[in-house]
C-alpha cells in the first residue's frame, strides 16, 4: 500500500518589504549581504536572484534576522 503524508509548517519569517523599523531592515539587509559574501567565498556559489521575493526576514525573539530563500538556481 501506499501512505499519503503532509507536512504542515507555520510561516517563521516575513518577505523583507514587510519591516517594522529601519533598524530591522539595515539589520536584514546586512545579514544577507554577509550570507551572499560567505557563500561566495567559501563555496563559489552565487544565489543570482537576490530579490524583494528572494529576502526574508527571520522574526527571532531576541532580535529579527535576514536570509535568502529560492536557492535550486544558484
Amino acid at each position: 500500500g501506499r501512505t499519503h503524508v503532509r507536512l504542515v509548517l507555520k510561516p517563521c519569517a516575513c518577505p523583507l518589504h514587510m519591516f517594522q523599523t529601519l533598524k530591522e531592515l539595515v539589520r536584514a539587509l546586512r545579514d544577507i549581504v554577509i550570507i551572499q559574501k560567505t557563500v561566495v567565498e567559501e563555496r563559489k556559489i552565487l544565489h543570482r536572484d537576490c530579490s524583494l521575493n528572494n529576502a526574508m526576514i527571520l522574526d527571532d525573539i531576541d532580535m529579527s534576522k535576514g536570509f535568502l530563500i529560492d536557492w535550486e538556481f544558484a
